[in-house]
């Protein structure tokens, strides 16, 4: 297992102001091999053109940084035209993802509970899924379903009827631990039936506020007081063979004290 950071917690930072946090945290010996990058950080290089986002590749190898997400914002539920824009998005991603070696692309599915979709809007909604992941392999890279609350990833059933539903039954899915936390469900016990799906891995953690969780502490990914295990869900990965991407996933200026002390305790981890 490798270490990355996610940089959508990071969205008022330039990438270059990133790559410079990088560097300093490598020298002081943090193992940071990966990143996985906010689309937003990634449309500026774009917009430049193909030959910009083969730049901002080889700088990143340069670096020594492999980019196994591009992480965006696409759901397939909420309208026809919805749809329509996500796929074109999808499109757009997977142009950057190739650009930069064939990185995977994130994405949600569903913007409700999976308890609150009716029949028809699972379907149409795996309906457009499907179809994007296609697009995405056709252009080299991959389509990965994040696990969160209050989308249709959010539990083990929902999860088991979308990985069954999915033609070739290889859905790739981005396992999170915390996002099983809000509905008190066990991440572990989901691990342990999606793992052959897990193609990449958040670890963050929190004191969470059920009745305000937008109120809800970031805490060190590793803090025993935190409501997620991440040590225990390390050594399940482990034990299972998992060799890919943990990582870690906080947002904003409240979350980056949190970062930087997973951070510093990564060092004595081996993700």
């Amino acid at each position: 297992m490798k270490w990355s950071v996610c940089t959508t917690g990071m969205k008022e930072r330039s990438l270059d102001d990133i790559l410079l946090l990088v560097r300093s945290w490598r020298r002081s010996g943090v193992p940071v091999d990966g990143l996985e990058l906010w689309v937003g950080h990634v449309e500026p290089y774009a917009a430049a053109g193909r030959s910009a986002l083969e730049e901002l590749a080889s700088r990143l190898t340069d670096e020594g940084l492999s980019v196994p997400v591009i992480s965006g914002y696409t759901y397939f539920s909420r309208s026809p035209r919805d749809r329509d824009s996500d796929l074109q998005d999808v499109r757009r991603y997977a142009e950057m993802a190739s650009a930069l070696g064939g990185a995977a692309i994130r994405t949600f599915f569903g913007h409700l509970p999976s308890r609150a979709a009716s029949p028809e809007l699972w379907d149409e909604s795996l309906a457009a899924l499907v179809e994007a992941r296609l697009i995405a392999q056709s252009m080299g890279s991959d389509l990965l379903v994040e696990t969160h609350y209050q989308t249709f990833a959010d539990s083990l059933d929902s999860l088991r009827s979308l990985l069954h539903s999915v033609p070739g039954g290889d859905l790739g899915l981005i396992f999170d631990a915390a996002n099983f936390n809000p509905d008190h469900l066990d991440p572990l016990e989901v691990l342990r039936e999606v793992y052959p799906a897990v193609r990449h891995v958040h670890c963050k953690n929190y004191h969470w506020n059920h009745e305000a969780w937008y109120q809800s502490v970031p805490v060190s990914a590793f803090d025993p007081s935190g409501d997620v295990d991440n040590d225990r869900v390390l050594r399940e990965l482990a034990a299972r063979g998992y060799q890919g991407f943990v990582s870690l996933e906080y947002f904003g200026r409240r979350g980056f004290p949190a970062l930087l002390q997973s951070l510093e305790e990564a060092r004595w981890r081996s993700a």
